[in-house]
């Protein structure tokens, strides 16, 4: 908003180690940001837009387009026979992550397996090799999969997918479960309720045993539901289309301006 100094955050993207460039930083960006004339600004939640404008960029009009997702790739796709190798009986609960980390839940997934018992199986896709190794014997670890019709195929077989996150802005793998039938269940974190609507489940950060009591009442409605819903709502066409209309429209008032 003002300024930024003393960083605590200096091994993080932008990288800086020894030296706090942090200041220096805010000040470029401010001052190369702020010299464009026809600039707007597009965010993928209502969340981070209320954020940008409150920042030097305020001057500039700020738009949502909430991202979507190929409907195409992400849809129902039905392995029961795989569903029976992987958590037999039990119904399924995952969870997928890039990077497994504390602030994407996952020591809140450990407290979720005990809460939940031995009628349930906790599945977790993108775990490293240590994370593999030291995963509680109640849940199920897969390592980060590169194949999106396997991933397609694992949100199919989940009864929920659950996203515990503590830091994110606009979730697609909120989208992509919902594209694939599953209901989702989301905390109230930056942008990630947007993500879900009202086909899916907010509950507040931490409270795991809201999570568990949702799943364990089971009043989730049919695969098609979430599908249509998503349809509806979450295809990239739609989403290129609004990125299209304001194209054209920043277009059109340059040329007014000329």
């Amino acid at each position: 908003k003002t300024g930024c100094y003393q960083c605590h955050n200096k091994k993080i993207y932008p990288i800086t180690y020894f030296f706090d460039r942090s200041q220096k930083m805010w000040a470029d960006k401010k001052k190369l940001f702020t010299s464009i004339n026809n600039l707007t600004i597009v965010t993928p939640s209502d969340w981070l837009g209320k954020y940008v404008k409150q920042s030097f960029l305020s001057q500039y009009p700020v738009i949502t387009i909430h991202n979507g997702i190929d409907l195409t790739t992400f849809q129902p796709r039905s392995n029961e026979e795989k569903k029976q190798k992987l958590v037999g009986n039990k119904k399924m609960i995952l969870g997928v992550a890039g990077m497994w980390t504390e602030r994407k839940g996952l020591y809140d997934f450990y407290k979720l397996a005990e809460l939940l018992g031995t009628d349930y199986q906790v599945v977790l896709v993108g775990l490293n090799s240590r994370q593999m190794e030291s995963v509680p014997k109640n849940i199920i670890g897969i390592t980060r999969t590169n194949s999106v019709i396997e991933l397609s195929e694992l949100y199919s077989m989940a009864d929920y997918y659950v996203n515990m996150t503590y830091l994110d802005n606009y979730p697609t793998t909120n989208l992509e479960a919902q594209a694939c039938g599953t209901p989702t269940i989301t905390y109230r974190t930056g942008g990630s309720p947007e993500s879900v609507q009202e086909a899916g489940y907010v509950v507040e950060q931490g409270d795991v045993g809201s999570v568990a009591s949702i799943i364990t009442r089971n009043d989730r409605k049919t695969h098609e539901y979430y599908r249509e819903n998503a349809v509806k709502s979450f295809g990239a066409e739609k989403c290129f289309a609004s990125y299209l209309q304001i194209y054209k429209s920043v277009l059109e008032a340059s040329n007014e301006e000329i």
